[in-house]
């Protein structure tokens, strides 16, 4: 009975309804990775899409002679080709050093500053509670846009950040690589636009693996086709919980959910809420 009145009463924000949305990841291609279907279909329907960038990609992907700081200048690149593929209204690169070389604080204030220039009506960030994540920036990105998130809505926490309030508030957030997703967003017919987004991250997606000396070899495969078909297959696992083809899932929590409120994430006989 509880989990229906949560329902009635403090509702989950339905993800396509909106008009402006703010996705923030780590690294360049994690949006295209775990969102770019969603992104694509927000597009297509004439949906305002930002993107957010935490860090600077440096020490992922070209070969290891090629110094961090040429990477950087290709990841920036190849990220804005592949927002554009995509048809993203606006890209904000933040530019801290990838691995955690940066203060939790201060990456905090700085997604907090750009995600209310942007004033959306809903954050998408990477789920930084999944058990499996080991990586620093997901977990401390994720956690960051989570704080952020709490007080974007606050005019006085923002004046006294130095930014103002969206102009709107923020209905909720989503989360992508998610192991427990409450949200799912049909993509069949976006799979090819993600994959086409997705390649255009060159420096990542041209790389072999296992990784070696960098140089193709007749029949191997690159971290770009790994890459496809693990998106592929999991699209088709979540697009069968939609009777789709493919699908993606996010957890999603409206802002009534985010304080005091153990009870929506609480598993019950019928499931989670």
């Amino acid at each position: 009975m509880y989990r229906w009145m949560r329902r009635i009463g403090m509702p989950m924000p339905k993800l396509l309804r909106y008009e402006r949305y703010c996705f923030v990841a780590p690294h360049p291609d994690d949006i295209e990775l775990g969102a770019g279907g969603t992104v694509a279909r927000l597009k297509a329907m004439g949906k305002h899409v930002t993107y957010v960038i935490a860090t600077d990609g440096r020490y992922g992907g070209a070969t290891p002679d090629m110094p961090p700081e040429e990477v950087v200048r290709l990841r920036v690149e190849e990220t804005k080709a592949a927002a554009a593929y995509l048809g993203v209204d606006e890209v904000i690169m933040l530019g801290f050093c990838e691995s955690g070389w940066y203060d939790q604080n201060d990456l905090k204030k700085q997604i907090a500053l750009a995600v209310a220039g942007a004033k959306p009506d809903i954050i998408f960030t990477v789920d930084h509670l999944v058990p499996t994540e080991l990586h620093p920036d997901h977990r401390r990105v994720g956690l960051a846009v989570s704080d952020a998130f709490i007080h974007l809505n606050n005019h006085h926490y923002m004046k006294e950040l130095g930014g103002e309030i969206p102009g709107r508030p923020i209905a909720g957030i989503a989360y992508w690589f998610t192991n427990r997703p409450n949200r799912y967003i049909r993509v069949t017919k976006y799979f090819k636009r993600q994959m086409g987004a997705l390649a255009l991250h060159v420096s990542q997606m041209s790389q072999v693996e296992p990784y070696g000396d960098g140089e193709m070899r007749r029949g191997e495969k690159t971290i770009g086709d790994m890459f496809k078909l693990m998106v592929m297959m999991r699209n088709l696992r979540y697009g069968l919980r939609r009777f789709a083809l493919q699908a993606e899932a996010f957890r999603v929590l409206a802002i009534s959910h985010t304080h005091v409120m153990p009870e929506v994430g609480e598993h019950t006989l019928f499931g989670n809420y």
